[in-house]
């Protein structure tokens, strides 16, 4: 935006729009305005194939108002938020506002065919045999892009219903699976549980065993300790009697 201070010759802009503004602005007008202006082409290009007819020019006119009202709108764009955008903000929001505004005519299109369909085809078909074939109608502009694009929702919703069933199976297997896996891990467990306890009791019984041979050898020992004492004692008397005889 500019400002022009009243007591100097030069206005200054406040404007501060960046890149990202212009960027967005350039964005939305590409995708808002592009297709009108190509059917606005196409349609003068199509009037050759009539050459100097009633026909060709009524499509010769139709398509450079379309292009035109395009441009204008457009132009309309640039001029006004050169004017009074001041930020990015405001830049993006004049931008969506007056391509809103663009597409009114579409949308008047789509509440006519919501509130009275069959009365909006039979215009439609009227227009599209005025032609006789010769040129394609807009399939922005006819019944059959509507009819096309039920279908579409249709099969996009059933896409959709197949996805879910098939998510939910795959839930319900994971839930399966996964208290498999917990049921597998505690029977996990209680094998080292048992493998641990029967580890401590054979560990057990070998120290017990161990002490027992133990004891076994040293009461053995200990017998035949006893016995070498009384052969000896019994082989001490016998000589002492012999000395003594």
């Amino acid at each position: 935006s500019f400002s022009c201070p009243r007591d100097s010759e030069v206005c200054r802009s406040d404007s501060d729009v960046s890149r990202v503004g212009w960027f967005f602005f350039t964005l939305f007008g590409v995708i808002h305005l592009t297709p009108d202006m190509l059917n606005g082409l196409k349609l003068v290009w199509g009037a050759s194939k009539h050459g100097f007819t009633k026909k060709g020019l009524h499509i010769f006119i139709g398509g450079c108002f379309l292009f035109t009202i395009t441009a204008l709108a457009l132009y309309a764009t640039v001029v006004f938020n050169v004017a009074t955008s001041r930020s990015d903000v405001e830049m993006i929001f004049n931008t969506v506002v007056l391509l809103f505004v663009n597409d009114l005519d579409e949308k008047m299109f789509t509440s006519l065919h919501t509130i009275n369909s069959e009365w909006l085809e039979k215009i439609t078909s009227e227009i599209a045999g005025s032609f006789r074939g010769n040129i394609k109608v807009d399939i922005q502009y006819a019944a059959a892009n509507h009819e096309l694009r039920d279908e579409q929702t249709r099969r996009i919703e059933q896409i959709e219903k197949k996805l879910l069933e098939k998510i939910m199976r795959v839930e319900t297997e994971y839930e399966k699976l996964k208290t498999e896996y917990n049921k597998l891990k505690t029977e996990v467990k209680g094998l080292k549980a048992r493998h641990t306890t029967k580890s401590i009791k054979i560990k057990t019984i070998q120290h017990t065993t161990k002490n027992i041979k133990i004891k076994t050898i040293q009461a053995i020992v200990i017998a035949e300790n006893k016995k070498l004492q009384e052969r000896s004692s019994r082989l001490r008397n016998r000589a002492s009697n012999k000395e003594q005889g």
